[in-house]
């Protein structure tokens, strides 16, 4: 199988390439690349940066070059539903890009349009979407493959593993108001700037595709987990399920 994954920062990728043999590094125009061979699965890896733009570019460039069979991101994410905890995974299941908002239409937050055209009789036709999923059977191996292995732990306490809804959008939500309206809205379990952009890059590719995020804050902002410790516990457990989901993937 080959396999692409995104990135929005390169210490997220670490410990993915670190799993590699024969490590690559590719150069195309500005961005960067990494082959490896991965337990029989061929891995190409790139960092995308933080937004939707951003991520949709990365994707589309790793798919024309490269044409892996699925496309996984792997990042930090906000919490929004307040059962979560500072490193608790979230297994994506759907997205939706919060930012789009065409309410004033009578559409759905979220909901986006395709196909549209000028009808004979005036006004405009077109399709719409608001939820893009995930590949069912890769989140369902992501799901059971987190639940499998050791996580490092913060402040004494396990990560859990959650499945459920992500929201993106290109803003930094640092506000409980707009944290609150997005959960009262989405009722998603994070909040993130590219999961929801690259599923629906995914979706208008064809491509399975598979979000995996760790929470690096309470939805009320009371944790006191510093970034970077989060983060170093974070990366080691990307590490460990994707490690265990690449077994699982050659069974």
């Amino acid at each position: 199988m080959r396999i692409g994954i995104v990135g929005a920062m390169d210490e997220e990728l670490v410990p993915i390439r670190a799993l590699s043999q024969s490590l690559e590094k590719i150069v195309k125009g500005n961005r960067i690349f990494w082959r490896g061979d991965m337990r029989g699965s061929e891995v190409y890896l790139t960092r995308c940066d933080p937004g939707k733009v951003n991520a949709v570019i990365a994707a589309q460039q790793l798919l024309d070059f490269f044409a892996p069979d699925c496309l996984f991101n792997m990042g930090s994410s906000g919490a929004l539903s307040p059962d979560l905890e500072v490193g608790d995974l979230v297994v994506v299941t759907e997205a939706i890009q919060h930012d789009f908002d065409l309410t004033g239409w009578g559409m759905k937050p979220g909901e986006i349009l395709f196909d549209v055209k000028t009808a004979e009789k005036g006004g405009l036709t077109f399709a719409s979407r608001q939820v893009f999923p995930t590949d069912p059977k890769l989140t369902e191996l992501a799901y059971k493959a987190a639940g499998s292995v050791e996580l490092d732990r913060l402040k004494d306490r396990s990560p859990r593993v959650h499945k459920g809804r992500i929201v993106s959008g290109d803003q930094f939500i640092g506000s409980l108001e707009k944290a609150s309206q997005l959960w009262n809205t989405h009722q998603a379990l994070a909040v993130d700037m590219e999961a929801a952009a690259l599923a629906h890059a995914c979706q208008i590719n064809n491509v399975p595709f598979l979000c995996v995020r760790a929470m690096s804050d309470k939805a009320d902002h009371s944790a006191n987990v510093s970034f970077t410790d989060f983060l170093a516990a974070a990366t080691h457990n990307y590490g460990r399920v994707f490690g265990a989901l690449i077994q699982r993937l050659g069974h």
